[in-house]
C-alpha cells in the first residue's frame, strides 16, 4: 500500500515537471521571438514577467516536491492572464494558446478539479473572445497586426509545446507502467511466500506442480517433512523459539536444495521439497544434510535434539497431484510411527 501511495506522489511530481518545463520553454521562446520581432515593447516585457513567474513556480515545486500550488500558479497565470492578453493584443492566431491552456488544465489539474477547471476556462475564453469581437474598438490602441514570421512563431510555440508534452508524458507513462509491472510482480511474489519462513507457500506449490505436470515425460520427486514433537517444543520453550525453529529448518532446506528444486511450507510444521531429479542418492544425501544441520541447531540453541520425519514419493506422467500428496502423507505417517 505504501508503494502505491509513493508511486502516486511520484506521478504527480513527474506531471508537474512536464507542465513546468513546457511552460518555461514556451514562454522563453515567446519572449525571445517578441523581442526580436517587435523589440522590447510592453507586451514583450509582459511575456518576460510571465516566464519569470513560471520559472519561480517550477523551481518551488521541484524543490519542495509539493506540486499543487505551483501547478495552480502556472495554469492560472497562463489561462486567466497571459493567453487572453496575447489574444487581445495579437488577435485570432493566439486562440491556439487558449486551446493549449484548456488541454493543459485537463492533463495537469487534480482529477476532482479537471472538469470544473476546464469548463471555467472554456467559458472564460469564450467571454474574452466575445468582448474582443464585439468591442474591438476598445483594443485599437494596443492591437498589433502580426506578420508572417510572428504567426509562424506562434504556430511553432504551440506545436513544440504539444510535442514536448506528448513525448515527456509518454516517457513517464512507460516508466510508470514499468514500476506498476514491477510492483505487481513483487505483490505476486509476496502472495507466493510464507510470511514467517520466507519460503514458498502451499498455493505456489500447487501452481508449480500443475505446471510441471503439463511438461511431457516430466518426472520429479517430493519429500513431505514434519518436525518431530513440534507441539512439545512450543509448549516447553515458547512460540518464539518455535518460530525460530521453523525458520532455522527452512533456512537449512533452502541451502541444501539450491539448484535441486524448491522448498515449500505445506502447513504448520510440515514442509514439502520438490526435487527436479528423481535420483535417490541426491534426495537421501540432501535430507541427511538437513537432518544433521537441524540437529546441530537444536543442540546449539537449547541443548535439545531436533529431528524430523519424512515421506518421499515420485510423480509419474499420468499421476494426479492430490494422489501424490496422499501417498507422501501415508509414507510420512508410517515414518513417524515406526521411527
Amino acid at each position: 500500500m505504501q508503494s502505491i501511495v509513493k508511486m502516486n506522489e511520484e506521478l504527480k511530481i513527474r506531471l508537474f515537471y512536464v507542465l513546468s518545463i513546457t511552460a518555461i520553454v514556451a514562454n522563453t521562446i515567446g519572449f525571445i521571438s517578441n523581442a526580436i520581432i517587435y523589440g522590447f515593447t510592453s507586451i514583450t516585457i509582459f511575456t518576460l514577467v510571465c516566464a519569470i513567474i513560471m520559472y519561480i513556480a517550477g523551481i518551488m515545486g521541484m524543490y519542495t516536491k509539493n506540486s499543487k500550488l505551483p501547478s495552480v500558479i502556472i495554469l492560472v497565470l497562463g489561462n486567466i492572464i497571459e493567453f487572453p492578453v496575447l489574444y487581445l493584443v495579437y488577435g485570432a492566431y493566439y486562440i491556439l494558446y487558449m486551446i493549449l491552456g484548456i488541454v493543459s488544465t485537463v492533463l495537469f489539474l487534480e482529477e476532482k478539479w479537471q472538469i470544473i477547471g476546464s469548463l471555467f476556462i472554456f467559458f472564460y475564453d469564450g467571454i474574452v473572445i466575445y468582448i474582443k469581437v464585439m468591442y474591438s474598438h476598445l483594443f485599437a490602441g494596443i492591437e498589433i497586426n502580426p506578420n508572417l514570421i510572428a504567426i509562424l512563431v506562434t504556430y511553432f510555440i504551440a506545436m513544440i509545446s504539444i510535442v514536448m508534452m506528448s513525448i515527456i508524458l509518454m516517457k513517464h507513462y512507460r516508466l510508470q507502467q514499468d514500476k506498476l509491472s514491477e510492483l505487481a510482480n513483487q505483490l505476486q511474489e509476496m502472495a507466493h511466500l510464507d510470511p514467517l519462513t520466507h519460503i514458498y507457500n502451499r498455493r505456489y506449490l500447487v501452481e508449480y506442480l500443475n505446471k510441471k505436470k503439463k511438461i511431457e515425460n516430466q518426472e520429479f520427486a517430493v519429500a513431505l517433512l514434519d518436525i518431530d514433537d513440534f507441539k512439545s517444543i512450543n509448549d516447553q520453550y515458547g512460540h518464539i523459539y518455535g518460530d525460530q525453529t521453523l525458520q532455522a529448518f527452512s533456512d537449512s532446506m533452502k541451502k541444501n536444495m539450491d539448484n535441486k528444486g524448491i522448498v515449500t511450507r505445506f502447513c504448520g510444521e510440515e514442509f514439502m521439497l520438490v526435487f527436479d531429479d528423481i535420483n535417490h542418492e541426491v534426495i537421501e544425501d540432501t535430507l541427511n544434510k538437513v537432518a544433521e544441520e537441524f540437529a546441530l541447531y537444536g543442540k546449539q540453541s537449547k541443548g535439545i535434539e531436533l529431528s524430523f520425519s519424512g515421506g518421499v514419493e515420485v510423480f509419474y506422467q499420468e499421476d494426479e497431484i492430490v494422489k501424490l500428496f496422499n501417498r507422501a502423507d501415508h509414507k510420512l505417517y508410517y515414518a513417524k510411527h515406526t521411527g
